[in-house]
């Protein structure tokens, strides 16, 4: 039966290899179609299934504007097909051809259509294929090889449309290097468990390649297929090609030189322009390359705020971008630009010093975005939506109450996570209503220009981070820099990393598709030694160039453990007190290479989601409760939060060896706000419940061992209106309301009070397992949806010998017996802090859904 369907199969597509399409658009204009600008795509998938294919249409120049989805809602021999009118006239379309709401695309990488004078661009689309075509008379639909890679100096994997036959290889494949016939040993099913007639095949070569051979044209021809060069993937992790030293633009007074690292290239070329904004090169520079891969030029003279770019010549194309280790660029990231860094330090800042910390459970971090907590139009900041915007002092909104770097300071945290600030590849620098959360990454190792006074200035962006930078440090206030190493917001020719060297610095599975690991599009392969080393050595960059104090790694699940380790070693080795962290997941479907448990002992934190999504209920069912409004059946969970995850006993045990290890949080900038999370429970008109619940969810946070997490604007109940993923939602949804902390100022006051006691009493931040199996206990309560516990003040060096702690999630007031003598209560419904309210023996009424402190 197999056989025979695939005769069939064989036999419909030389048929239709043949077939003489038609052009829907010959002859017309778009006025024909009721329209200024149309495309016309048609569709071809190998398989003919067609379900749930749909494509993503967008305005790209002369403006870039948000897409939207249409059907294939014709069809003819050559597939289905879609004809898409726009009422205004585009020189340039952009489309993606998607399955689903994005379970998939065809091809990872965005692509562009321009509009010709008669304003209808007609083209014909093939299942994975990069390319297009634009003359039906062209359209081959032979059998190709989709994909082939080199993974090692004698073996080519490919992938084939359709089955080919292992067993009659001979005289059938050919591999030439640059034309000349290379020798084969076999040619078998790549997957051992597969059958011989199989699209999926592993090549042998009789002799291995030589490093010197990467670079050449290597091409993979099959007798009936279309042919295909062969891609060097992971042969390129060889020692061969491994290259230790500074890779960029590496300047001097006398001369700068430039290295870029892309063994596949035959040859690369320096390009330097006198404008910013010319379009062409004024010197074309030949560059030389070493044994390892590495090409370099030094151009003499003082090169400084000079704006270059690289061209290279791999597998057959010419491929110019900027540099992938731009330390300076032009607006928009346009072009790179050489830089003498000591030319951006001020008075000042080669004394700017870190603040002291500790030990890593010493930190309380708070998350912001440059834009939000800068933003409101209310406020006296000067520099509104700037990383300016967070050196000003005495700043204040129209209500009086502190904004911005001075309600930093007034809330009393150490950290300030600040949601990433490297250069994102959407944003439209300088432009009116541009907002982003920054996780589009784009070039590494310069800043995200938009949040600078003057984008069109290379050393604006990079002179005001260090001004911010600065201005917390001299606060007393730590700096970390959310960071997005596994992905880029584009692969192919907008991706630095895709024009350099071709997909080697990103997940590809065996049909030579990108995998999609991140959920939007991509993942970074952390694992190739090269791309370890530009991750590595970009994050000692930040740490030496902007004296940033740690790092948050976006989707860190998706790193390898080898990787992980080396940037833990390389960081801590620079300086131990840098705070390293991130999300132990990734996207929906990805293969978890970094999980929970991994970081053990390693000095790194993971985000804890299980006292998360104890406290609060679950983040993806809103109308699901936590402990904070009375769910039950909550206690062991947050028990478990509450020891640090540690292995306490054989019940409350988590993931983690140390403290160190968790950071505990109830809410951050994904999902909806704490606020608006409880609302959607008991509803935005029951404001004291409200309250009540805001107040003690992030008691039971900064009560627990390990290292708590604020989301910015939490301590003021901040709200996204019901907003629970407001990526693109605009600064108004997401700036800080200012007005909301007179407001809820009370509530502040609350979360201000229990800033004050974690950093006042280290009973809440004991440095060790043992340390705290040994010194904390948990009392029995009289009712459910309550956790009482008892902490050996004294045992660890606390001013207080003897603390208790009480969490009552009922919405109704419960009695406590206390242990025999007088107790100090610091914290109750409506205070918390070190001073004591009242004094208190025998029982004492806990008032519902509230938090209880009390020492002796």
């Amino acid at each position: 039966m197999f056989k025979k369907v695939f005769w069939l199969l064989l036999i419909v597509l030389i048929s239709a290899s043949v077939f003489s399409f038609t052009a829907y658009s010959a002859g017309k204009t778009a006025e024909d179609f009721g329209g200024k600008s149309v495309l016309i795509l048609h569709y071809h998938r190998y398989d003919g299934n067609y379900d749930g294919w749909n494509l993503w249409i967008w305005p790209h120049k002369p403006e870039s504007l948000a897409g939207k989805s249409y059907e294939f809602d014709h069809e003819d021999d050559f597939g289905p097909f879609a004809i898409i009118t726009f009422d205004e006239k585009w020189e340039e379309l952009g489309f993606i051809v998607r399955l689903g709401e994005w379970e998939k695309k065809d091809v990872n990488a965005d692509r562009f259509v321009k509009i010709p004078e008669n304003g209808i661009a007609e083209i014909w689309v093939l299942e994975g294929e990069m390319d297009f075509y634009i003359d039906p008379d062209e359209v081959d639909l032979s059998p190709r090889i989709k994909a082939a890679f080199l993974d090692n100096f004698t073996e080519i994997y490919a992938y084939l449309s359709t089955p080919f036959n292992t067993k009659e290889w001979k005289e059938k494949v050919q591999v030439a290097v640059d034309g000349q016939r290379y020798p084969i040993k076999s040619v078998t099913k790549a997957d051992p468990t597969d059958i011989s007639t199989t699209k999926y095949i592993k090549i042998s070569l009789s002799k291995a390649l030589l490093p010197e051979d990467i670079s050449k044209l290597i091409q993979l021809n099959i007798d009936g297929y279309v042919e295909r060069i062969v891609i060097c993937r992971k042969v390129l992790d060889d020692d061969a090609f491994y290259y230790s030293d500074e890779l960029g633009a590496i300047y001097k007074r006398n001369g700068t030189e430039f290295r870029i690292w892309s063994p596949v290239s035959s040859s690369a070329y320096l390009l330097l322009y006198n404008d910013y904004n010319e379009s062409k090169p004024a010197e074309i520079i030949p560059m030389a390359k070493n044994s390892k891969g590495v090409w370099t030029v030094t151009v003499s003279g003082d090169l400084h705020l000079k704006a270059y770019k690289y061209r290279f010549i791999s597998y057959g194309k010419i491929r110019e971008t900027v540099d992938m280790f731009s330390k300076a660029v032009t607006k928009n990231g346009q072009k790179s630009v050489v830089v003498d860094l000591s030319r951006t330090n001020f008075s000042g800042w080669e004394e700017d010093i870190r603040p002291s910390l500790n030990a890593y459970e010493d930190s309380i971090i708070y998350e912001i975005h440059v834009a939000d907590i800068t933003g409101d139009p209310s406020t006296t900041i000067i520099n509104k939506g700037k990383y300016l915007g967070l050196t000003e002092r005495g700043a204040s909104n129209s209500l009086g109450v502190k904004v911005g770097l001075d309600h930093l300071v007034e809330l009393g945290i150490t950290h300030v996570h600040i949601m990433p600030i490297q250069d994102s590849y959407y944003f439209r620098e300088g432009e009116e209503d541009q907002y982003g959360w920054g996780y589009d990454p784009y070039l590494y190792w310069v800043p995200e220009g938009h949040y600078s006074t003057d984008p069109s200035n290379p050393l604006s962006r990079i002179i005001e981070v260090k001004k911010m930078v600065k201005a917390l440090h001299d606060s007393g206030i730590r700096v970390i820099l959310d960071v997005v190493y596994n992905h880029t917001a584009q692969t192919g020719p907008n991706s630095p990393f895709d024009q350099t060297v071709p997909t080697y610095f990103y997940r590809t599975d065996h049909t030579g598709a990108y995998t999609n690991g991140s959920g939007v599009g991509n993942e970074i392969a952390t694992e190739r030694p090269m791309m370890r080393k530009f991750i590595v050595d970009s994050l000692l960059y930040w740490i030496r160039e902007y004296h940033v104090d740690g790092f948050r790694f976006d989707l860190l699940g998706l790193f390898d453990e080898a990787t992980v380790n080396a940037i833990e070693s390389a960081i801590h080795a620079e300086d131990p007190t840098i705070l390293i962290y991130g999300e132990p997941w990734g996207g929906w479907g990805a293969n978890i290479t970094f999980g929970k448990g991994d970081q053990k002992g390693m000095h790194i934190a993971l985000f804890n989601d299980g006292i998360r999504d104890a406290v609060i209920g679950s983040v993806f069912n809103k109308k699901l409760k936590g402990f904070a409004l009375g769910s039950r059946a909550k206690e062991t969970r947050i028990k478990r939060g509450i020891v640090g995850s540690i292995s306490f006993d054989s019940k409350i045990y988590d993931f983690t060896s140390d403290p160190e290890e968790t950071i505990n949080y109830v809410s951050s900038h994904d999902n909806l706000t704490l606020w608006d999370k409880n609302a959607e429970v008991v509803g935005h008109e029951n404001v004291e419940l409200l309250k009540k619940a805001q107040k003690l969810s992030n008691a039971i946070i900064l009560l627990s061992q390990g290292i708590p997490f604020l989301h910015g604007g939490v301590d003021f109940c901040r709200t996204k209106y019901g907003n629970d993923n407001s990526y693109n939602a605009g600064l108004e949804i997401n700036m800080f309301d200012w007005k909301r902390k007179a407001e809820f100022y009370d509530v502040f006051s609350y979360y201000k009070g229990l800033i004050e006691l974690r950093k006042t009493h280290n009973a809440f931040r004991m440095r060790t397992a043992d340390s705290i199996k040994e010194n904390l206990v948990f009392l029995n309560t009289p009712q459910k949806r309550m956790v009482a516990y008892r902490i050996n003040g004294e045992a660890v060096g606390d001013p207080w010998k003897d603390i208790i702690v009480i969490f009552n999630g009922n919405s109704t007031p419960v009695f406590f017996n206390l242990p025999e003598g007088d107790w100090n209560v610091v914290v109750n419904a409506e205070k918390s802090g070190t001073e004591i309210l009242k004094t208190a023996g025998g029982v004492i009424s806990i008032a519902g859904t509230s938090a209880c402190v009390l020492y002796k």
